[in-house]
């Protein structure tokens, strides 16, 4: 018998009943992965038995444990409140909550019966912990409790405990008294005994492959990440190349350069977000700058423009990037090298209210094909787009509107067994945008919304969940993938 197996079995053999296999490892001073090998050898040869138990149980997310130590967004905003009655914009402040976290305890204080607002103002009607505290606290003291609320709220998670229970039989206690047990048996095929043939004649331990090993946590990629690298796999099969840009963009490129007017609806503060310092960023050369101007004031290519006094401080605020299209424009002014054909994964972000299926940032796949093109062609590169990267069944296009593309339609893809989900825009970039972009070939783009896409491939029903960095999710979605 091993030195190894010898130390496992005696642990066993000084205590009465089953031990688990993380305490066997403690008591015998080696690795659980060590010990697994050994208890299915030691079961083999009927000096153990072995018993694999699982236990349901709930555990705290990321976020259950960051709301254990800080307080539910709900209880804060009681707690600043206290006696006293308060705007909710105030409240929310002094209360330090996120806008994400503002909405959150605004829903669950109002359900719990915490919170009353009247003219404007909020105050607390009972200061009682809520269902969500009470349940929170007994699940991180190790109580009873109904975890199904928190479940919903993403502050738990349920989860298995596998264990492996062992106990030594009257064999393995003879063995162990027994120098000469389990003499010239052989627990491993090594390459060696493979080349000189030294394994005949061997008698081998027969191995369990119903043994519960312990588990393996390897690291990958998130399934985002993977998702948006098959993306990109299949547009660079297909002939295309990537660029970038800045996720802060100035307004020149963001909508100047794409021939959006300056008081268009898109530049407003609810649909833009505006760096605070700097504010200002620098335009391009001067002679550009002219000719965009131009475009706007008095049009080009037999535009009339915008008949409005184009403001370059305006066009020089600094932004994040709210759409893909000011990378098109500044590679087309960039390059001038054609016919050409270019996409790019964009990282753009827009004001909004958070919940399952919207969020402040998300990805844009987009692109354009500068070059002896026609509105025709496009149609038939956004249908071979949503048959070869998003496998669609079936495509339709309706007409639509953009300040930059004309004509324009918007793309509809028949995902299967999902029906028809709208995918994003396209059209041909406008003559008088062209123009001042120095660009004088014709210019297909589009602009399509993937990450929607990417939770029907993910399987997934909230889109917050294509940014998770919660372990316990992204290693159930990759059991979810290999099964």
């Amino acid at each position: 018998m091993k030195e190894l197996d010898r130390k496992v079995l005696s642990v066993l053999s000084a205590y009465k009943g089953e031990l688990s296999a993380s305490i066997l490892a403690e008591k015998a001073g080696v690795a659980v992965s060590s010990v697994m090998s050994v208890l299915a050898g030691l079961e083999s040869d009927g000096f153990a038995v072995l018993r694999k138990e699982e236990r349901k149980r709930a555990e705290l997310t990321d976020e259950g444990n960051a709301a254990l130590k800080n307080g539910l967004p709900e209880r804060r905003l009681v707690r600043v409140l206290g006696k006293k009655a308060l705007a909710l914009g105030e409240a929310f402040k002094k209360a330090n909550l996120s806008p994400a976290e503002q909405g959150i305890a605004l829903m669950w204080a109002k359900k719990s019966g915490a919170l009353t607002i009247e003219g404007g103002k909020a105050s607390v009607a009972s200061d009682k912990p809520s269902e969500s505290e009470t349940a929170l606290e007994a699940l991180a003291a190790g109580k009873s409790a109904d975890v199904s609320l928190l479940i919903q709220r993403k502050l738990a998670r349920d989860a298995s405990e596998k264990t492996v229970l062992a106990s030594i039989t009257a064999s393995g206690k003879s063995a162990l008294k027994d120098p000469e047990a389990d003499a010239g048996m052989v627990s491993a095929l090594t390459p060696e005994m493979l080349k000189s043939g030294s394994w005949k004649g061997q008698k081998f331990r027969p191995y369990d492959l119903k043994t519960v090993v312990a588990p393996v946590l390897a690291g990958r990629k998130h399934p985002y990440q993977e998702f948006l690298q098959k993306m990109r796999d299949k547009l660079v099969g297909l002939g295309f190349r990537e660029v970038d840009g800045s996720l802060v963009e100035t307004e020149f490129w963001n909508m100047d350069s794409l021939f959006m007017a300056q008081d268009h609806p898109a530049r407003d503060l609810h649909d833009v977000f505006y760096v605070e310092q700097p504010s200002l960023g620098l335009l391009p050369d001067d002679v550009f700058v002219q000719k965009v101007k131009k475009a706007h004031e008095e049009g080009l290519e037999g535009s009339k423009g915008w008949r409005y006094s184009w403001d370059p401080r305006t066009s020089a605020r600094l932004i994040a990037r709210s759409h893909d299209t000011g990378i098109s424009s500044r590679e087309l002014h960039r390059s001038k090298e054609f016919p050409d054909r270019v996409f790019f994964i964009a990282r753009v972000f827009r004001p909004d209210e958070i919940d399952w299926k919207h969020f402040i940032e998300f990805s844009q796949l987009g692109g354009y094909v500068a070059g002896n093109i026609q509105f025709s062609d496009l149609l038939g590169q956004l249908k071979t787009f949503a048959q070869e990267v998003f496998q669609a069944e079936d495509v339709k296009f309706v007409p639509s509107y953009f300040p930059f593309t004309e004509p324009s339609v918007e793309l509809y893809a028949k995902i299967p067994g999902r029906g028809w989900a709208e995918v994003g825009g396209a059209g041909m970039f406008r003559p008088e945008m062209l123009s001042a972009l120095g660009v004088s070939v014709p210019v297909v783009a589009w602009g399509l919304g993937i990450d929607r896409l990417a939770m029907v491939s993910m399987g997934i029903t909230d889109i917050r969940d294509l940014f998770s960095h919660d372990l316990g999710y992204l290693r159930g979605s990759e059991a979810k993938k290999s099964g």
